[in-house]
């Protein structure tokens, strides 16, 4: 019982418990604004359907041209299933970061999908239904180009996360600033 009553482990217990309340309080707070910021990538605001969302549109365009796909080159089909998956799993994570990613991969895939049908004998429904599909892709990621989930991330990060001595209490307390999607 005496040692707790020296002034040194006095000093140092005073010490460790404001570091653990000021980590535990930056962790609650700042936390509570990233995911505030992180949430607009996963629902729609203001009027702006969410980044999340229209991966959701491309990955069911990039399954409808699989369908149409998979009945002449399956080898083809199989590669751009894997690149949707993936993304699938992404989403399913909800790794902002490996969505992005995979999301980058499934436009080369879907790319090469579509320039393997242009190659084909499609009849009239299956070129109109691919040439809907392309549409929906093409439209989904413009959309995704368009949305201000970044420059909200990027203004947080100016407003916000940026300044001192905010960033330094984020990285003591263990609290990453929010993902772009870029």
């Amino acid at each position: 019982m005496n040692f707790f009553k020296k002034p040194a482990v006095a000093v140092i217990l005073a010490v460790l418990l404001c570091g653990g309340i000021l980590s535990f309080n930056t962790q609650s707070k700042l936390g509570e604004e990233i995911d505030a910021v992180e949430d607009s990538f996963f629902t729609n605001v203001d009027g702006q359907r969410s980044i999340y969302s229209r991966l959701q549109e491309k990955l069911q365009a990039a399954n409808g041209v699989w369908t149409v796909l998979v009945k002449y080159d399956e080898a083809a089909a199989e590669e751009l299933s894997y690149e949707r998956d993936s993304l699938i799993w992404a989403c399913d994570e909800a790794d902002i970061s490996y969505m992005k990613y995979c999301s980058d991969y499934l436009d080369d895939e879907f790319a090469s999908a579509l320039r393997t049908l242009d190659g084909l004998e499609l009849t009239d429904d299956e070129r109109s239904l691919v040439d809907e599909y392309e549409t929906a892709y093409n439209g989904a990621q413009k959309m995704i180009e368009e949305n201000s989930y970044n420059s909200e991330v990027l203004e947080f990060m100016r407003s916000t996360y940026n300044k001192f001595p905010t960033r330094e209490l984020a990285e003591f307390a263990g609290v990453n600033p929010p993902e772009t999607f870029n």
